[in-house]
């Protein structure tokens, strides 16, 4: 790695150089000599690479806040490694074309089906996950002979996490446009609103604003659909207010 690609990935994770040395277990200074083109250690690199993996695919990567804020470093080290066994898990499946049965997540609950397996897993503080064991139906588990579809199971259960962070990013979005926005409302045929009816439009599509983040809320933890979203977009639609298409594509695009 590169101090230009360091630099880069710091960039899209949104690091301050304080904060990448807390996270990485360095000090500033021997941040700043990576950052000058002194050789980058594989770990360090290991960890900036999965962390890079896991932000593009909207999946939780930075440890849990108390683990920040007392500078756990032996928690932070935990979800450093943590990390790059998710990242790594992700690039082994798909490096054999993606998981090969239909896993059903659901994230609320913490448990993945499929067929006779039941696999789960816990809800992280920092919104990720972790595998808490797993049964058959149909025999004993066996830990070497089920590798694969432990792994597929870890796969479809990231995939998840990761529709959920970006139908809450792409809810979020709309959420903030329509409160942005509240006051350009269209009214049909000629007579205008009187200021009065004109302000409690507005209010009422604040309220629908508000619902908006309260289904985004849902989404991030794998409980909410589009049909609820189509419902909050139509009733803004009869309000006269309409949030522009590539907000409401993003939408379709992370819940469907």
């Amino acid at each position: 790695m590169t101090s230009i690609e360091l630099t880069e990935i710091l960039t899209f994770l949104g690091l301050d150089l304080a904060e990448a040395a807390q996270l990485l277990g360095v000090s500033t200074r021997t941040l700043r000599r990576w950052m000058e083109g002194e050789e980058i250690p594989g770990p360090a690199q290991a960890a900036l690479r999965a962390w890079h993996q896991l932000h593009a695919r909207h999946l939780a990567w930075k440890p849990d806040a108390i683990s920040i804020f007392e500078n756990d470093q032996a928690q932070l080290e935990r979800a450093r490694l943590h990390a790059r066994e998710v990242s790594g898990l992700i690039k082994a499946v798909e490096a054999r074309g993606g998981p090969q049965n239909p896993w059903s997540v659901n994230i609320a609950k913490g448990v993945a089906t499929f067929g006779p397996f039941e696999i789960g897993f816990y809800n992280l503080q920092n919104g990720s996950f972790s595998l808490s064991g797993y049964r058959r139906k149909d025999s004993s588990p066996d830990l070497v002979r089920d590798r694969p579809y432990l792994e597929d199971a870890a796969y479809s259960i990231s995939m998840a996490f990761s529709k959920a962070g970006e139908s809450e990013i792409a809810l979020d979005n709309v959420a903030e446009y329509v409160r942005k926005h509240s006051a350009a409302f269209v009214v049909d045929g000629p007579q205008r609103l009187s200021p009065a009816d004109s302000k409690r439009r507005q209010r009422d599509i604040e309220l629908l604003a508000g619902k908006i983040d309260e289904l985004a809320k849902l989404a991030a933890k794998g409980s909410a659909n589009h049909l609820q979203f189509e419902e909050l977009l139509h009733q803004l639609h009869e309000l006269g207010f309409f949030p522009t298409i590539d907000l409401v594509s993003a939408v379709a695009k992370a819940m469907v």
